[in-house]
């Protein structure tokens, strides 16, 4: 496709091809307490079809009774506008009749928890989701080896080598311990947390006494709990063996095998989605043509006919799922007929486009077309790009949700050059980020767009051109401007300057000079921590001494936790004494335990690991015991292993504590450098009311997972 040589041209193009309505809220999900409707969710119950009866909720209990066949689609009609008031807080649960109250005391603060902010618009909820990509671009010891990593002065760090669990280790103390805990059952959390540990020991040989993954998987699959049925049909796809598509495909359509392995008469729309979750993480994993055009084909059709919980699933399981580029399949041409790369972001491009979906899933589009466009003919990112512009700012009537979706995937296609798009991508999101009357939030995730597409290399003889030109706007606004305001414009800052090393730089001396005397001078923590994450992002030497002194002196737990995280983000091993001090020191603050775990194990520090499990052992309190569990998972130490699965199996320790035991567990043997979650929450919507992706009062979507 031959690209018009007029920007403008395009526009119009894109607003044509993409019709704009004022609520794009059509296609109603049925009645009131459908889950994909504003103010309709219906607690974490599922919901099943009335035709056959079934069993859905929770207990094996007939669980609420909505909807009609899925097979059917649904007629387009209006349904109310967002429920989000200019004002109101987005990730407040909604009142629901005839759920009960709403101000029921929330589950308590864990690693897994997202932050509980004053603000919905808040720097901290961003940073919770996108932090892995930023902490994986951290150069750690472990790369560079124990001796290699350049502290400043010449000297280099005396590390040992990182150690990690063995495959005899993973087979004779860990997996046997893992099956006999899912066997045993328990409350939820420690099936859950079990099963999915269990899902990580990939490639491991299976105990003919005690049964391999699919015998194990089948008994959280059919129980009565939804929660545990439905994060067991999640751990399919977190085991990312082909086999396992059919599974996933058969509960994801309703099919008669679906309902085996779930015990249901008619499987319900959560279950559905996380269906569609578990095909997206095989989908990335799988290196099979067969299984990937299954996967598509299966997703492709949810994609327009069901609801839009299962819908916005199966957007985010196709972003992870690319298909093959027209070079790709040479020898697979009649399998990949009509299921190309192209056909793939056409097709989602056009749900995108299609004002009778309902705001809700179109949210989902923007990110699952950005990550799939890496490759993609040219063509395509102009014609995705056009499209989302012309739903952001002024003259779009999109939702705040559609325009925020469409603000981070710009972000993620723009480019530093002078191609036409990437100029409109850097004007626009700056106008939005800094002179237009968007919202808030709209205008604070430009301001982190910009800096990421003026950070990627362009195509022309100079490939930053844009880079000063962002630099500057930044540093301009960061001196003016206060709260909210500065401390995004900080995270967009550091954003920039992270990626100095790709282009054989050292950050800005400017940029790294203002943010000091920002995090000097300023008194609020909201800024303060931002600064902090910036700082670590550039990998700033001269901050360490500023970091140190208010990590030891502060009274506020999130910014003595974002200084510790900053100090491992920066790399100097110097570090290491006294973040291990601060650790030892705050067993009883969990937010400072991650992030300081974090930090150490950013550092190749795992010196800590024993006294981590010391504390584990000696504390009842369930909160601290997942704070010290989820810090054992980030240092990976697995000479504990064998003392960990034997607490997992004692029924003296409590269900919660052997719980957060599991996770520890799966933490350690994890064989991906970064959880799946990590893939997951990067650039996600966390400002939409999607209760199987977050649900920030009842901690039971699949962000909400540790």
């Amino acid at each position: 496709m031959k690209l018009l040589a007029t920007p403008p041209a395009l526009l119009l193009l894109a607003a044509l091809a993409c019709p704009l309505s004022a609520q794009k809220v059509g296609q109603p999900d049925g009645p009131p307490d459908d889950p994909g409707r504003p103010g309709g969710y219906n607690g974490p119950g599922d919901t099943v079809d009335p035709s056959t009866g079934g069993t859905g909720g929770t207990g094996g209990d007939p669980g609420p009774v909505t909807g009609t066949d899925p097979s059917t689609p649904i007629p387009g009609s209006t349904t109310p506008a967002s429920p989000y008031a200019e004002g109101a807080n987005p990730f407040a649960r909604p009142n629901i009749p005839g759920l009960g109250a709403t101000d029921a005391e929330p589950p308590p603060i864990t690693p897994a928890s997202r932050p509980r902010v004053e603000s919905p618009n808040s720097w901290k909820l961003w940073w919770h989701y996108n932090r892995w990509d930023h902490l994986a671009a951290v150069p750690t010891l472990s790369e560079s080896g124990a001796g290699g990593f350049y502290m400043g002065r010449g000297e280099t760090a005396e590390v040992s080598p990182l150690l990690r669990a063995s495959q005899a280790q993973i087979r004779d103390v860990v997996q046997p311990a893992l099956i006999r805990a899912i066997r045993r059952g328990g409350r939820p959390e420690l099936q859950i947390y079990a099963i999915q540990a269990l899902a990580k020991l990939r490639d491991v040989m299976p105990d003919p006494k005690l049964g391999g993954f699919a015998d194990v998987v089948r008994i959280p699959l059919s129980s009565g709990n939804q929660e545990v049925a439905e994060k067991a049909v999640l751990a399919l796809g977190i085991r990312g063996e082909d086999r396992y598509a059919s599974w996933l495909t058969a509960i994801l359509k309703d099919e008669p095998l679906g309902r085996d392995l779930v015990g249901r008469q008619r499987i319900g729309v959560r279950l559905r989605a996380f269906a569609a979750y578990g095909l997206g993480l095989l989908g990335e994993r799988t290196h099979s043509p067969e299984v990937r055009a299954l996967i598509y084909d299966s997703l492709k059709t949810a994609l327009w006919v069901d609801r839009v919980e299962v819908q916005s699933a199966a957007l985010t399981a196709l972003g992870m799922t690319p298909m093959p580029l027209d070079n790709e399949f040479v020898g697979e041409s009649e399998l990949f007929t009509g299921r190309t790369r192209v056909d793939q972001i056409l097709e989602m491009l056009s749900f995108f486009g299609d004002a009778d979906q309902s705001y809700v899933a179109r949210s989902q589009a923007p990110t699952a077309i950005a990550r799939l466009l890496q490759g993609a003919p040219e063509s395509l990112r102009a014609r995705a790009g056009y499209t989302f512009l012309a739903s952001v700012g002024r003259s779009s009537k999109e939702l705040r949700e559609v325009q925020n979706a469409c603000v981070i995937a710009l972000g993620n296609i723009g480019r530093s050059g002078g191609d036409p798009l990437d100029e409109q991508i850097l004007k626009h999101l700056s106008e939005v980020a800094y002179r237009s009357s968007a919202h808030r939030s709209t205008r604070f995730l430009s301001m982190v767009s910009v800096a990421e597409a003026a950070a990627r290399r362009g195509t022309g003889d100079e490939p930053y051109p844009s880079l000063q030109r962002i630099r500057k706007l930044l540093l301009t606004n960061l001196s003016r401007s206060r709260g909210e305001t500065q401390a995004w414009t900080a995270l967009g800052l550091g954003v920039l300057e992270e990626t100095a090393p790709q282009r054989g730089e050292v950050a800005a001396p400017a940029s790294g000079r203002m943010l000091r005397q920002l995090f000097t001078r300023t008194r609020s923590g909201e800024v303060a921590g931002a600064i902090a994450i910036a700082l670590g992002m550039m990998r700033d030497q001269e901050s360490q001494e500023l970091l140190r002194t208010r990590m030891r002196e502060t009274g506020e737990e999130f910014v003595r936790g974002y200084t510790a995280l900053a100090l491992g983000m920066i790399g100097n091993p110097a570090a290491i004494e006294d973040l291990s001090q601060v650790l030892t020191e705050s067993t009883q603050k969990p937010f400072v335990v991650e992030n300081v775990a974090i930090a150490l194990a950013l550092l190749g520090d795992q010196g800590i690991g024993q006294r981590l499990f010391e504390i584990l052992e000696d504390s009842s309190r369930p909160t601290i015991q997942a704070s010290v569990a989820s810090a054992m998972g980030w240092i990976k130490d697995p000479r504990p292993l064998t003392e960990l699965c034997k607490r997992l199996l004692d029924p003296r320790k409590g269900e919660m504590g052997r719980a957060w035991t599991a996770v520890a567990i799966g933490r350690i043997c994890d064989q991906d450098r970064w959880p799946w979650l990590a893939r997951m929450s990067t650039d996600a919507q966390y400002d939409v009311w999607l209760p199987t992706l977050i649900e920030p009062q009842l901690q039971n979507g699949l962000l909400d997972l540790p």
